[in-house]
């Protein structure tokens, strides 16, 4: 990393969570390479909420989703060597 890199990085961490968030956001969007990236995402969500309010997706109940989730994780751990 620069020397101007790990300055900019040092007051970075010195802000607020709100303001690293907005810092990152935008960090994170100026390296988008396709720039049709957002108006795809754009789409997609769009998409899948008129799924969800439509009924033709049904939603899983977020106690369901935790125990999946939950699950999985444990499942890896006994995985790692």
């Amino acid at each position: 990393m620069s020397t101007a890199a790990e300055e900019v990085l040092a007051q970075a961490l010195k802000l607020d969570p709100a303001d690293r968030e907005m810092v990152a956001a935008e960090l994170t969007a100026s390296l988008q390479k396709d720039p049709g990236y957002d108006e795809y995402w754009d789409a997609e969500i769009k998409r899948r909420v008129e799924e969800a309010d439509s009924g033709l997706v049904p939603g899983v109940p977020w106690e369901t989703v935790m125990a999946e989730l939950r699950e999985r994780v444990a499942n890896a751990r006994l995985r790692v060597p």
